[in-house]
């Protein structure tokens, strides 16, 4: 899975985005039971579940701290915000068939026509737009879910 946190740069507000890959992640496409326990058509439809067991690619920061980061402390660090239209992307999940190699690092929106965000998800779908964060201590996790 890769994870992008968005942020916006200077007087033009050029859209950035800053990718994080997770390997070893566990995730579960669960829109059909959401709907069905829920009755709501936009029920989430992903859950990933990140071991936070000292393998983390990057240190984690709240997303208020990550926020008030410079340009380049941000790529030292992740953050999991579901206000700040941060998405993310299942690359590797055998059992579909995903196999994606996709960028990590700092990526310029404008690179891509019609915007980063839309470019990945029509060229290659299983992207989510992250809508809630949680973080667990006693099994040490963050699980995410997107739509």
């Amino acid at each position: 899975m890769v994870v992008y946190n968005r942020y916006a740069n200077g007087l033009m507000e050029t859209e950035y985005y800053v990718g994080t890959r997770f390997d070893n992640v566990r995730v579960e496409l669960t829109k059909g039971a959401n709907i069905r326990e829920s009755g709501m058509e936009n029920a989430d439809s992903c859950l990933v579940k990140i071991p936070n067991n000292g393998t983390l690619p990057r240190p984690y920061k709240a997303p208020q701290e990550w926020i008030a980061l410079t340009d380049e402390e941000k790529l030292e660090y992740f953050t999991l915000d579901p206000e700040s239209s941060n998405f993310f992307v299942i690359v590797k999940k055998g059992e579909l068939g995903i196999n994606i190699d996709l960028p990590a690092g700092l990526v310029n929106s404008a690179d891509y026509k019609g915007g980063f965000y839309q470019f990945i998800r029509n060229k290659y779908g299983y992207t989510y737009t992250l809508k809630t964060a949680d973080v667990y201590n006693l099994i040490p996790r963050f699980e995410v879910s997107g739509a």
